[in-house]
């Protein structure tokens, strides 16, 4: 279309002819090459080029031209531009390019893109008495069914090849979701502490189209409704619609974030009201501003307030709530500006290059993720800028055949695939890769793929406590109201407890054994990401309430006469900032009523605090303490690196050494180390045993002792079973 309408404009305003019927031919001639190479019918040319007929069948073209471009909107290249600068930074955010590390807004711009082009279409339709469900929702079949089925058929067949059992079940999930456009309420309800890390789920992106589908359904309904019960189109009643669901939407999103902050990112109705930043300026259709000087500064502005959320936000800001109004407003101000082009970031927007990568970004915004997480999973290790960069031009290249070849073919031949053979066509896709997706988690991600030693390395990846479904991450109110799970032996009166993180939860089996063994039973509080220490939150636990918990806990020791406190946690995460090989900037930052700042510095500082103020308040309560040292911590999921070294026969050794071990763990050791002399307490590290023989040990008899990176299995757990036992 951008290539057509520059040839318009060049029929159009041709200089050189000198009669009004030799411009005729000059149309016919340049109208007939366009359109031979539309039909691919070379002679054609020559025909239209001296006939009146081609003449005519060149105005008929131009009117049809017309016409639908009325319907549908005028062509705006600097729509396709804004495009390109939405996909791009999301993609050069998940390859990690510096400077890029609010690139997630990209996704937020598309959605006013959206809001912006639906809306208007369906409204255009609807005032003139044209509007038809059908018609819409087959357009958008067209629009988004075939790239995205052909994307889930090639990346299920790389994952059904590459993936393990657990991780292919996960997959599986998402892939049924996808289909039928859930995929952004499957990743809502699984997201969590132990859920797969974020840059191992190949389908993660999907949940931008799902909320995306999820609007399709609500929108046109609501505008129907809209007319149908007051009999006609009305701008105003429109406006005032739009603008209280934007409004409505944008309350519920500062809300969510403050209580939920997983559902505001993932669902619709904290999402909506950046659809209808664009629905505004569809339906308002404000008029051009006769300053050219006031929409060239409106429309830097915009791109400034996108630029600026590109390169200032980062994972760890608060998103999206009130922080996804500068993108969103930015894309607003380009929209409007440059409804009527002649501004400089418009002619930037409307450059061939940026069009180009607009024309494919969905496409790129396909497959850029998957392949990025397919080789994070090859790989077992964060990606170099090189293969970053090929990759990204992989990405490129997939994209530009994908619209060439699959969505082209699909808005071309509308002869072929219209009306219900599109229809049972996308019925059929959703029912086969939904049918699949069940299939492969119902199998359990097909472990028969695997010899059986293979299968038994993977298997530590599901052994974990058996109590952690019901007694990890209790609440606030569960410690108030005594709801604490009993461990060890079931006749024995509870008189120690076992508090922590997941570290703790992890040990449970070891501790647990030992309970039994010594005729002794105990209470078990425990919460993800919080550490037990008084008086601190964690910084990047939203909402967590660590430190109310944790209080609470300390309340309950001292009213039970608790007689003895065994606690245990991820400490060098929580006194360094960062996860263990993780090259991104720390930010699980403790802080407490002291903090001035937020730094590593700081941070180890809060550490030393909490932890001498914790230990001093349990002496002082009369209770004997037992710290459990770091669990030495693995660089890749261990499960999976063995099983990958048996399979592939590598000699990968992923056992940390002792000297990697104490470089990680070296502050915390130090701390821990003042413990016993300072407060009586006593002291366990478990790399004494797991560290003999100078690398730490990660298998044991073809068992893995890991069902991560971090967590010891029951089996692993159940190796320190002994140490337990000499303390309890």
């Amino acid at each position: 279309m951008w290539g057509l309408s520059r040839q318009i404009s060049s029929i159009r305003c041709s200089k050189h002819e000198s009669s009004w019927e030799h411009k005729q031919n000059s149309a016919a001639a340049q109208w007939g090459a366009i359109l031979s190479r539309r039909r691919g019918d070379p002679r054609h040319t020559a025909r239209l080029a001296v006939s009146r007929a081609g003449v005519l069948e060149a105005k008929r073209w131009m009117l049809n031209l017309n016409r639908r471009e009325a319907a549908a909107g005028h062509y705006r290249p600097d729509i396709d531009g804004l495009r390109a600068i939405s996909v791009l930074p999301v993609v050069f955010y998940h390859y990690g390019v510096p400077g890029f590390s609010g690139g997630f807004v990209g996704v937020d711009i598309f959605f006013v893109i959206s809001g912006y082009l639906i809306t208007e279409l369906i409204y255009a339709e609807m005032r003139d008495g044209r509007f038809s469900i059908v018609h819409f929702y087959e357009r958008r079949i067209r629009r988004i069914f075939p790239a995205l089925f052909a994307v889930l058929f090639v990346v299920t067949a790389v994952a059904l090849v590459l993936l393990f059992p657990r991780d292919l079940r996960q997959y599986a999930k998402s892939l049924w979701a996808t289909a039928v456009f859930g995929s952004n309420f499957g990743f809502w309800r699984q997201a969590g502490y132990f859920d797969t890390a974020a840059d191992l789920k190949p389908l993660l992106h999907t949940w931008s189209l799902a909320v995306e589908e999820q609007f399709y359904l609500v929108w046109p309904a609501l505008l129907f409704g809209l007319v149908y019960f007051s009999h006609r189109v009305s701008r105003r009643r429109t406006l005032i619609v739009i603008s209280a669901v934007l409004v409505l939407s944008l309350t519920e999103s500062v809300r969510e974030m403050r209580s939920v902050p997983t559902a505001a990112f993932y669902l619709l109705p904290s999402r909506m009201w950046e659809l209808m930043c664009g629905a505004v300026l569809a339906v308002a259709n404000a008029p051009r501003m006769a300053s050219p000087l006031l929409r060239n500064m409106l429309a830097i502005a915009g791109l400034a307030l996108i630029a600026w959320a590109v390169w200032a936000y980062n994972p760890d800001t608060a998103f999206p709530g009130l922080t996804a109004l500068p993108p969103c407003l930015g894309a607003a101000l380009l929209i409007y500006t440059g409804k009527d082009g002649g501004t400089a970031p418009a002619r930037i927007l409307s450059t061939r290059v940026l069009v180009w990568i607009g024309l494919i970004s969905y496409s790129l915004y396909l497959w850029h993720w998957p392949l990025y997480v397919f080789a994070r999973y090859y790989f077992a290790q964060p990606l170099n800028p090189v293969i970053s960069a090929a990759l990204m031009l992989l990405s490129v290249l997939l994209a530009w055949l994908s619209y060439r070849l699959v969505e082209q073919p699909f808005r071309e031949r509308k002869a072929f695939f219209s009306g219900r053979r599109l229809f049972a066509m996308a019925g059929a896709a959703m029912a086969a890769v939904t049918v699949a997706g069940i299939a492969v988690v119902s199998a359990r991600g097909l472990p028969q793929r695997y010899p059986a030693d293979v299968r038994r390395l993977l298997a530590a990846a599901n052994e974990h406590e058996p109590l952690r479904a019901k007694c990890f991450n209790r609440t606030l109110a569960d410690v108030r109201a005594d709801r604490l799970c009993r461990i060890g032996d079931a006749n024995a009166r509870a008189d120690f407890l076992l508090w922590g993180d997941s570290h703790a939860e992890a040990l449970l089996p070891a501790v647990e054994a030992a309970a039994i063994a010594r005729h002794r039973a105990g209470l078990f509080a425990s919460r993800s990401a919080c550490p037990p220490l008084l008086g601190v939150e964690r910084a990047d636990v939203m909402n967590g309430n660590c430190r109310a918990f944790n209080d609470q806990v300390a309340r309950l020791i001292a009213r039970d006469h608790v007689r003895e406190v065994i606690v245990a946690s991820r400490w060098a995460k929580h006194a360094l900032g960062t996860d263990y090989g993780d090259d991104t900037e720390p930010t699980a930052f403790l802080v407490d009523d002291q903090s001035e700042s937020r730094s590593v510095a700081e941070d180890k500082a809060v550490f030393v605090r909490s932890l001498s103020r914790t230990i001093a308040f349990l002496t002082h309560a009369g209770v004997e303490v037992i710290v459990i040292g770091p669990v030495p911590e693995v660089k890749t999921d261990v499960p999976e690196a063995l099983a990958r070294a048996k399979l592939y026969r590598t000699r990968e050794d992923a056992r940390p050494t002792i000297a990697e071990f104490r470089s990680r763990q070296q502050f915390v050791l130090d701390a821990l180390a003042h413990l016993p002399q300072e407060y009586g307490a006593t002291v366990l590290y478990p790399h004494r045993m797991l560290c003999a023989s100078g690398r730490c040990a990660i298998a044991k008899d073809g068992r893995a002792l890991y069902y991560d990176s971090n967590h010891l299995s029951v089996f692993g757990a159940e190796q320190l079973t002994a140490r337990f036992e000499s303390v309890l």
